[in-house]
């Protein structure tokens, strides 16, 4: 009766704004509570502020030998490039192995690309600092009857010899690729690169990924400059292609993150349908604090209500280069069947 009774007295254009008043106080206070809870949990769960477990310091060890192996792959390799992130790796596989073992694949994985640039500098009769010659010597300790793995070395034609095979041969074969010659892409190739990528699943089917592909060289080599994570290669990419994400198209606490879910199938199958016209492709990592965010939106020229997902360099590939290993995990340890 009261509910009715005011509904009578109160003109209904401000009913409608108190009650568009309550929906927006609402969603505010049910987005900072789950905002709360993911804050909550990554501070608890991530790699940020100590309590160190296995997955953590795996976790350390899989970025810096990756470090090595891009190191290894680029163009021009730098002799005695990374020997503080070296003997880092190296401490922490030998605190690793001290703390749960020798069991793991990535560790020895790791041991090998140790190994492997301990080879390279010999061959190249360079001679490495006293620290980390000191460091390696710990390391042969853990790693006897371990040999040095390499890096793979592959020409253009065996690199996209199978973009006609069945899936899993095709997708066996692609690698992020670092290296680029001085051919031109065309423009509409890179646009029925997008046309086929365009079939990417999405929620509710609102495609919510946006591109934008930079042809400039000063502008993609500002825009890298920013990202910072393509030291060596970057400066070689023909076309630099900026994925974001519209967040318009979404609503309510629960899509919170859909734009990037959405955005990072987008990204994989960009990749896909890059290597299938014979682009060579490095995706990179746009997860930014907030004032490298602005900075970056600037240099991009991006809406203020698209978020980024990630930017791939490309261009053709030389007639012969290196391609990192980037050990995966066997199924057995990313993988569970539950029957219950």
């Amino acid at each position: 009766m009261l509910k009715q009774t005011v509904k009578k007295i109160i003109p209904p254009e401000l009913l409608d704004r108190y009650k568009k008043k309550k929906k927006v106080f609402s969603f505010k206070k049910g987005l900072k509570k789950s905002y709360e809870y993911d804050y909550t949990k990554y501070v608890l769960h991530s790699n940020s502020i100590g309590n160190g477990t296995a997955d953590k310091l795996i976790g350390d060890i899989i970025k810096e030998y990756h470090v090595i192996e891009k190191g290894l792959t680029m163009p021009d390799t730098r002799l005695g490039f990374g020997q503080p992130k070296l003997i880092n790796l190296i401490n922490n596989c030998i605190k690793y192995i001290n703390l749960y073992g020798n069991a793991d694949e990535q560790v020895a994985h790791a041991i090998q690309v140790i190994l492997e640039y301990e080879d390279f500098h010999r061959k190249e009769n360079y001679i490495l600092l006293a620290e980390t010659i000191q460091a390696l010597s710990k390391i042969k300790e853990s790693a006897q009857g371990m040999n040095a793995c390499s890096q793979r070395e592959v020409s253009k034609a065996a690199y996209f010899s199978h973009i006609e095979d069945p899936f899993p041969e095709f997708s066996e074969s692609r690698s992020s690729i670092r290296n680029y010659s001085q051919e031109e892409v065309p423009i509409k190739e890179i646009e029925d690169v997008l046309i086929l990528a365009k079939n990417t699943p999405s929620a509710c089917n609102r495609q919510t990924w946006r591109t934008y592909v930079y042809t400039n060289k000063n502008r993609i080599n500002k825009i890298l400059e920013v990202q910072g994570g393509n030291r060596g290669f970057g400066h070689l990419a023909n076309k630099l292609i900026v994925i974001t994400s519209e967040l318009g198209v979404f609503s309510n606490t629960a899509e919170r993150y859909q734009a990037y879910v959405d955005g990072g199938m987008y990204a994989m199958n960009l990749l896909y349908s890059l290597h299938s016209h014979k682009i060579a492709a490095c995706i990179l990592n746009c997860s930014n604090p907030r004032d490298k965010d602005i900075k970056m939106r600037e240099v991009c020229n991006i809406k203020d209500s698209e978020v980024f997902i990630a930017m791939i360099t490309c261009g053709y590939p030389p007639e012969e280069f290196k391609i990192a290993i980037s050990k995966r995990y066997t199924i057995e340890k990313t993988h569970q069947t539950i029957n219950d």
